[in-house]
């Protein structure tokens, strides 16, 4: 019997929307990161260029790599919550170095920016360990798909009506110092999180466990399911990650869109992502696992090979980016939805945080090679700025989205080799039932 089974039903509730609240406070700065335009327009907007501004973007994925593993070593000294303390306090001042950036000067902003967004990268993998393991305290099994589609339909939702607000604002062409404003909320709210996190039950019967990183790998590495699927996230992350921003920059620099419309079809994406956890917490959620994988997989090829095919000259071109932006988001909420009940179900008991880490690490890795990658290669100029094919211009951009999908089109034939796929295993694996 799990711990999380012998809470009354009334602290499971309670817990679950202490979840949602922290969720609302501390995803703000992350959808803004990884999902929204607003981070690039701002980078658009210190003259950071693309190299840069794609730079900004992999941080996480490079620090998750990296630091993942490590931070499960520190949480066993420090604890979970006083990780998240420390977490939410440096994020919170990254976002406030971002915003303060411009006055800096013209010379330093970009690079001071970027610096804030390094720290507030540092942090989220060191909060992304507490996540996973601060919920299995409460949640069952049966609980996971439910309360991650619930939780994440509640934070995409409020980001997506605040953060479409904000592109009709950037329509009417406001002063920098609006964006600094932004941004600086967006950190200060941070501090929310940590306070409902500090609510959540703690598991008083359970000793903590304290990680041998040389075992705990050892075991990971044996468990067949957990080294399959982290193998294929790694690979499915280099193809897709960089695919959003890059679309938004293609949107902004080829296209020719204003500030306002690329946050606003930004936007249009958030409600994707609503959309996908609203019906993750109801009948999507209770498909087969490999149904929704596959589907994620595909629909990232149908909007890799889109962006490439569509010209920019087709009428009513701001309309296809937004149902482009719409079915990537509504991808990527089931996919992470998936991700985290596959999280869960893949982490044997004693070995909860390494294991974790170690299919994180694969994730990290996956974005820092796919969005540094990008940002070195437009940086470099290895790419020519536009081509021509059958009689239409093609940009550099385009040509990172041809990449993508054909990566993605190869990357079918791993998915029969995913746990979801065949679940009998010797190996440890407790999907939901």
């Amino acid at each position: 019997m799990t711990y999380a089974e012998t809470l009354s039903e009334s602290v499971r509730k309670k817990a679950r929307i202490h979840a949602y609240l922290a969720c609302i406070f501390g995803c703000i700065s992350e959808v803004m990161l990884d999902n929204s335009a607003l981070i690039i327009i701002y980078f658009t907007m210190l003259d950071g260029g693309d190299m840069l501004t794609m730079m900004g973007t992999s941080f996480t994925g490079l620090m998750g790599a990296l630091l993942y593993i490590p931070s499960s070593i520190i949480i066993a000294r420090t604890g979970l919550k006083p990780m998240v303390r420390y977490a939410c306090c440096t994020g919170c001042a990254g976002f406030l170095l971002m915003a303060a950036a411009p006055w800096f000067g013209t010379m330093l902003a970009k690079y001071i920016a970027l610096i804030g967004c390094f720290i507030f990268c540092i942090q989220r993998c060191c909060y992304g360990a507490t996540w996973y393991p601060m919920l299995d305290v409460f949640l069952r099994p049966q609980d996971r798909a439910g309360f991650f589609g619930m939780m994440r339909f509640f934070y995409t939702g409020f980001t997506g009506i605040l953060f479409f607000i904000l592109g009709v604002i950037l329509k009417y062409d406001p002063p920098l110092i609006f964006m600094q404003s932004v941004l600086a909320a967006s950190g200060l709210l941070l501090l929310g999180r940590y306070f409902y996190i500090a609510k959540f039950p703690d598991n008083l019967r359970d000793a903590p466990e304290t990680p041998d990183v040389k075992k705990g790998l050892s075991i990971s590495m044996k468990n067949g399911p957990l080294t399959a699927y982290s193998v294929y996230l790694g690979l499915f992350t280099i193809a897709y990650t960089s695919l959003i921003p890059l679309a938004y920059l293609y949107f902004k620099q080829f296209a020719g869109l204003d500030d306002g419309t690329v946050q606003i079809i930004s936007s249009v994406g958030i409600g994707g992502l609503v959309t996908g956890y609203l019906l993750y917490s109801g009948k999507l959620g209770k498909l087969k696992l490999k149904y929704l994988e596959l589907f994620t997989h595909c629909a990232y090829i149908i909007v890799a090979l889109s962006l490439f095919f569509v010209d920019r000259s087709l009428p009513g071109f701001p309309v296809f980016a937004g149902a482009v932006i719409f079915l990537a988001s509504l991808a990527y909420s089931v996919y992470m939805c998936n991700n985290s009940a596959e999280l869960l179900a893949l982490a044997r008991p004693g070995n909860k945080t390494v294991a974790m880490a170690f299919v994180q690490t694969y994730s990290s890795a996956g974005v820092a090679i796919g969005r540094l990658g990008s940002s070195l290669i437009l940086g470099t100029s290895l790419l020519a700025p536009v081509w021509e094919s059958g009689g239409r211009e093609i940009s550099r951009y385009q040509t990172f989205f041809l990449f993508s999908g054909v990566m993605l089109l190869v990357l079918l034939f791993l998915l029969p080799t995913l746990p979801s796929f065949i679940p009998a295993h010797d190996d440890y694996y407790e999907p939901k039932k």
